[in-house]
Formats: structure tokens, C-alpha cells, sequence
């Protein structure tokens, strides 16, 4: 998988451990189709077997097997101060 982030990404993940773990969160509704996406964690994830692990930068990133490898997934910081977070997002 070809993993994209830029050097305040990579300093933020430092920050938090060096781990980040990349899942999807699936949204049921009870009168719509249900909506997947993509949520980067700070940390390890507890079911080692279901993620890939990519290390890049001694950063470790694990991604859910279920996400496609043939895609960019692109890792980008957003907010300021505490309220900071990252996205993940597939291209």
C-alpha cells in the first residue's frame, strides 16, 4: 500500500507514540444504505491479525485488511492545539 503524508503528519504520529492504526467505521442507518469510512487512531490496534503494518519513517501504521492496497491512502493533519486530529483518506 503507497502511504502519503506530509512532515507535520509524521511529527504529530511521533507525538503520539509512533503508531497509528487506520480502520473503517461502518454508519447503519435503519431507512438508508449504511456509510463506511476511513479513521486514523492514534495507538496499536488490540486485533493485530485483521491490519497490515506498514512502517515508514520508524512510524508504525497499521491498515485494516479490508481496505484496498491497490490505492494511495493519504494521511493528513487538521485543526490547531489540542483539537488537532488526522484523516485518512483513499485516492
Amino acid at each position: 500500500m503507497n502511504i502519503e503524508m506530509d512532515t507535520e503528519s509524521k511529527q504529530w504520529i511521533q507525538s503520539k507514540g509512533s503508531q497509528l492504526t487506520v480502520k473503517t467505521l461502518e454508519v447503519k442507518a435503519c431507512c438508508a444504505p449504511g456509510v463506511q469510512e476511513l479513521v486514523a487512531v492514534p495507538g496499536k490496534p488490540k486485533t493485530l491479525n485483521q491490519f497490515n503494518k506498514v512502517i515508514i519513517d520508524n512510524l508504525s501504521i497499521y491498515v485494516q485488511k479490508s481496505i484496498r492496497s491497490k490505492e494511495k491512502l493519504i494521511l493528513k493533519l487538521s485543526g490547531f492545539g489540542f483539537f488537532k486530529s488526522i484523516s485518512a483518506k483513499l485516492q
